[in-house]
Parts: structure tokens; C-alpha cells; sequence
């Protein structure tokens, strides 16, 4: 597969005029002098022509929550579903987002902005599937609270609002760190990601 990859929906809402997915030129660029030359990555056979598709599956095989990465531009909310989320000190309190950099929202993020991360309940996955570009009529409407001035998805089992205070080089994405600002949770069960697919929290079945 040597076509070139198409990239990750995302949305704006209201919606509204095309997607713009290149992001501001330097934005994200490693504050070193050499970015590290592309080396050669041991995959398994008998899994096609596109090694990242290899990986991409094998990175799969790790299980995550899923959040909609959230930031206001004027009077429109943008957002999008993101699986790659992780904390990062609790003194100071920061967090870190890692963002395709051909997506809007990588345009957006820069330093001093704030963004919004909403993790997901097991009962949200329609809610994740508009955020990722796929929707059905009966794909519900968000909701949205809002706090520090950024939006946060309504009904998620746990809120964060960072503002970013650095963004690295992190090849076809950008890194962005954020310093936690709002931090919120609730009672529930969580959405998971595995293996390509939603999955959810269960008790294995005795023996």
C-alpha cells in the first residue's frame, strides 16, 4: 500500500465548510538539530506490504480507555476521539496528548491554549464514533459543559482542562504536555479500546 494515507476524521460543530488538516509550519518540530532517520522495525510475516499496518495492529493489542480531546476556536467547539492519553506527574499536575499532525486540531494547540480531555463511558461509544467521523442517524447530539472556557463532554466518566506549556516532535504526530487546571470524575464504567474494537469491563465467567 504505497497510496498516500488518508486522514483521521475529526469534527467541528457546529459543522460547517471543510476539514483543514494541515497544521501551522514548525509547529511540533523536535528542539533538536537531527530528527532521527527512519530505522527498520522487525514485524511478523504474512501481514502485507504496509508495515505500519503491522504495527498499528500490535500496538492495538494494548488496551486503552477512549477520550474526546476537546478546544473552542471563537464560538465553535472542535473535538475529536483520541485513544493516546496518558498522565504524566501528579507534582506539577501534568498530562499528555499525542495529536496526528495533519489534523485540525494539531493547527489549533500551541502553547498558553487550553484543551479539554473527556474519558469516555462504556455507554458513550456512539458518542466516540461522531468524534472519530462516523456517524448513523441515530448517532446522538453532544453535550457539552463548559469549564475555564473549554468545552467538556457531558455525561464522560472523568473531565480534565490543561493548557499546554510544550509540544515536541513526535514524527506523524505532535506531542502536546498540559498542565492540568480542572480535574473531575464520577461514578461508572468505563469505554475500552482493544484490538481494532470497543470493548467494556466484564467478570470472567467462573470456572
Amino acid at each position: 500500500m504505497n497510496g498516500t494515507p488518508t486522514p483521521p476524521s475529526e469534527f467541528d460543530l457546529p459543522l460547517s465548510g471543510t476539514a483543514v488538516w494541515a497544521g501551522p509550519e514548525g509547529l511540533g518540530d523536535s528542539s533538536f538539530d537531527d530528527v532521527p532517520a527512519p530505522q527498520h522495525v522487525e514485524l511478523p510475516d504474512g501481514i502485507g506490504d504496509d508495515p505500519r499496518i503491522a504495527l498499528r495492529r500490535t500496538l492495538g493489542m494494548f488496551a486503552t480507555g477512549v477520550t474526546v480531546i476537546t478546544t473552542r476556536a471563537g464560538d465553535q467547539v472542535h473535538g475529536m476521539t483520541a485513544n493516546a492519553f496518558m498522565s504524566v506527574s501528579l507534582e506539577p499536575p501534568l498530562v499528555l496528548i499525542s495529536v496526528d499532525r495533519r489534523t485540525r486540531m494539531c493547527a489549533l494547540l500551541y502553547g498558553g491554549r487550553h484543551f479539554g480531555v473527556s474519558v469516555l463511558a462504556a455507554d458513550q461509544a456512539a458518542l466516540s464514533d461522531r468524534f472519530a467521523g462516523r456517524t448513523t442517524l441515530e448517532t446522538p447530539e453532544p453535550r457539552f459543559e463548559v469549564v475555564h472556557a473549554t468545552p467538556l463532554v457531558e455525561g464522560a466518566l472523568a473531565h480534565f482542562v490543561a493548557k499546554v506549556v510544550r509540544s515536541y516532535w513526535g514524527g506523524d504526530h505532535s506531542l502536546f504536555l498540559g498542565r492540568v487546571e480542572y480535574a473531575h470524575y464520577g461514578e461508572g464504567t468505563p469505554l475500552l479500546f482493544h484490538g481494532g474494537r470497543y470493548e467494556r469491563l466484564g467478570t470472567p465467567d467462573a470456572a
